[in-house]
């Protein structure tokens, strides 16, 4: 049976059967997106924190708009094509429409990679009101030294065995307690014997027994005798952590406690029986378990259920020989830990017992963000400008080489790198704001209390001479990015510049939150990958359908050009649609 209306169209509406079912997929595709431009709306109108403006950079969004315009071109050209019977001409239009949407992945991973190598640290502590201050840049690579302490190295050595991020948190280790209620310890268990490799021996502390419940239930030991029988050993003291000792441990422990449960549940069943059928109680339990009748019962119940019960123990401690300086990632730790720590909790309930070391967090900085601390400073009723520079950041101890050790040189200058940029900008903010007077305008937010990369570079360039950067500020010639300039296409570039951004090492204790630029970060970036993700997601589908049509349409059209004509029709309304909501994109995520 032949299927109508798929090749022409109906009288009376003028649709065949894929057009209407089309239209009601883009139906169901405005309500979904529409509700997520919807949602940001209101995400941001009632954000309780400085929302991200201008963050992501133009340059590949406006590349990207284009990208997607011409291919919306060329896939009409394409389908124009197959209704002149031109098949060699729709070959090419299609393929130029393949190739624009991959640019357009391409350009997107581009700025995505930005975003994953992207730190950022929210900082505590210091000034009249909670500091906030955001610093945002690239981190560094260290190692360990012999001593166990952490080590910066340059990036070049970052893919060597030893190496890691300058965000990880030190912890000499010398116990490990795991819970043997959480049996998911492999990955943990595999990352610390890695780490231990030769040089430090992890043992059980105590031989690990688990009462045998038929010599229990025979009777004739006590609980001492039970403990120390061979039937009851598990593991003994000194053997060797590994991922299968651990399961053999934790089988050993699960097999008790169902064997507690069960006895547990028998005396439960035993005393409601009792109530109700020896004492007569008849009300809702709720009712009978606050009478003392019951709880007399299941304190009785409660010294047998002990003397019958394994009591396997749910934790087993190995003992670190000699003591191993951990290397762990902060999203690895239940809470936040600072130097002198004596001890840390895993994601997986594992205690680590030891002393948490210097663990500084080691970046090139190429941003800071003062709004948040302005924010707060103002609902205080304080000026933010003496508020921020009261802040850790700008106050911090700057190295001055051999100034610190052999005397201080007359008339040096003591600020440290931040407080020079922080001063810089202030005094291009007084230009600023100057020329922005002669138009009834006002600087934003953004203007008074971020520095940006390219400011803090051109800042530097002048040698941080405040009076060069307002003349310069006021004369509109200070070095900054332009929309065009190749050299940020995707943001601050710390493979030409690394060395030019100032170096920070930010003691754990001050670190408040730090994550890369990924929906952890805040809800800006959040909704961001979701609704550019998921826009990726429709590009790589609807090229997927049109390359079908390229590669494996011939047949199709042989058979009859306007059914194969009708499809690519159809894909061209998807990938229009799929240019209209970039087109929505592009100003709201990367120009306001």
């Amino acid at each position: 049976m032949e299927i109508p209306f798929i090749v022409n169209a109906r009288k009376d509406t003028g649709l065949f059967n894929s057009k209407v079912g089309i239209w009601l997929f883009l139906a169901s595709e405005v309500t979904l997106f529409g509700g997520l431009f919807s949602g940001y709306l209101f995400l941001r109108l009632y954000a309780d924190y400085p929302w991200p403006e201008r963050a992501l950079p133009v340059l590949p969004g406006l590349i990207n708009t284009f990208v997607l315009i011409g291919s919306s071109v060329t896939v009409v050209f394409a389908w124009a094509a197959l209704k002149m019977r031109e098949w060699r001409k729709f070959q090419i239009y299609m393929a130029i429409t393949l190739v624009c949407a991959g640019l357009f992945m391409v350009l997107k991973g581009i700025e995505y990679n930005a975003k994953f190598g992207h730190q950022a640290v929210r900082l505590q502590g210091g000034g009249p009101v909670q500091d906030s201050t955001i610093v945002e840049g690239h981190l560094h690579y260290a190692e360990l030294n012999e001593e166990g302490l952490m080590v910066e190295v340059k990036e070049d050595r970052k893919k060597e065995d030893g190496v890691f991020k300058a965000n990880r948190v030190l912890i000499k280790a010398s116990e490990f307690t795991f819970v043997l209620t959480r049996p998911t310890h492999e990955a943990y268990v595999k990352e610390i014997l890695r780490q231990a490799g030769d040089r430090s021996k992890i043992s059980l502390a105590e031989p690990y027994r688990v009462i045998d419940k038929d010599e229990l239930n025979a009777g004739k030991m006590n609980r001492d005798q039970l403990s120390n029988s061979e039937k009851a050993s598990i593991a003994e003291k000194g053997e060797v952590l590994s991922t299968e000792l651990l399961d053999k441990l934790e089988d050993a422990f699960l097999e008790a406690r169902s064997h507690d449960r069960k006895i547990r549940t028998e005396f439960l069943a035993a005393s409601w029986d009792w109530v109700r059928n020896v004492k007569g109680e008849e009300e809702a339990s709720t009712y009978v378990v606050e009478k003392e009748i019951w709880k007399d019962r299941r304190a009785e119940d409660a010294e047998k259920i002990k003397i019958l019960s394994l009591r396997a123990s749910s934790e087993v401690t190995f003992k670190v020989d000699p003591p191993l300086t951990l290397v762990l990632k902060p999203g690895d730790l239940v809470k936040k830990v600072n130097v002198g720590d004596l001890s840390a909790k895993l994601r997986d309930d594992t205690l680590v017992s030891g002393e948490v070391l210097p663990s500084p967090m080691i970046l090139g900085v190429d941003a800071l963000d003062f709004r948040t601390t302005a924010q707060r400073a103002e609902a205080e009723g304080l000026d933010p400008v003496p508020v921020i520079e009261e802040t850790w950041l700008l106050n911090h101890k700057a190295h001055h080489g051999s100034h610190d050790d052999h005397g201080e040189t007359e008339g040096a200058d003591h600020r440290n790198d931040f407080k020079k940029i922080w001063d810089c900008h202030m005094a291009w903010l007084k230009a600023e704001t100057e020329r922005l007077e002669k138009k009834d305008r006002v600087p934003t937010l953004n203007d008074k209390y971020r520095v940006n990369w390219d400011q803090i570079l051109a800042y530097q360039e002048l040698d941080y001479d405040v009076e060069k950067v307002y003349e310069q500020g006021k004369a509109r010639t200070l070095e900054r990015s332009g929309l065009f300039d190749l050299k940020g296409f995707a943001g601050a570039n710390h493979k030409i510049d690394g060395d030019k951004f100032p170096h920070l090492k930010i003691p754990r204790a001050n670190v408040g939150f730090e994550s890369t630029f990924t929906p952890k970060w805040n809800t800006y970036y959040a909704i961001y990958f979701t609704i550019t993700g998921l826009h990726g997601l429709h590009v790589i589908g609807g090229a997927l359908v049109l390359g079908y049509y390229l590669f494996f349409g011939r047949k199709m059209y042989d058979s009859n050009p306007e059914w194969l004509a009708n499809r690519v029709e159809i894909g061209g309304l998807f990938w229009h649609f799929v240019d209209l909501v970039w087109i929505f994109l592009f100003p709201i995520l990367y120009l306001m």
